[in-house]
């Protein structure tokens, strides 16, 4: 009985928007709120949360690269060390 019910699949509950401007039916759950094209807000779209919001402004290739140079120094110093160059 359980696993019927976890196998029944529900329709989400997504709040569809129609774009009268550009003809175009969007989920303002997955375009930030707003119309792909232009941009248009419709009246009581679900917005981001605010720690979502200040995700999407980190660069995270930037923050990633920075942690593979941090990783490679750290096991450059490991290296160094069991080698005997450093004491």
């Amino acid at each position: 009985m359980i696993a019927l019910r976890s196998l029944r699949r529900t329709r989400p509950t997504g709040a569809r928007a129609y774009c009268e401007l550009d003809r175009w039916s969007f989920d303002p759950r997955y375009t930030q709120g707003r119309c792909p094209i232009c941009g248009w807000a419709p009246d009581g779209a679900p917005t981001y949360p605010r720690w979502l919001v200040l995700a999407n402004r980190v660069d995270w290739e930037l923050a990633g690269l920075l942690l593979l140079v941090d990783v490679l120094v750290l096991l450059g110093l490991v290296v160094a060390r069991a080698v005997g160059l450093l004491r």
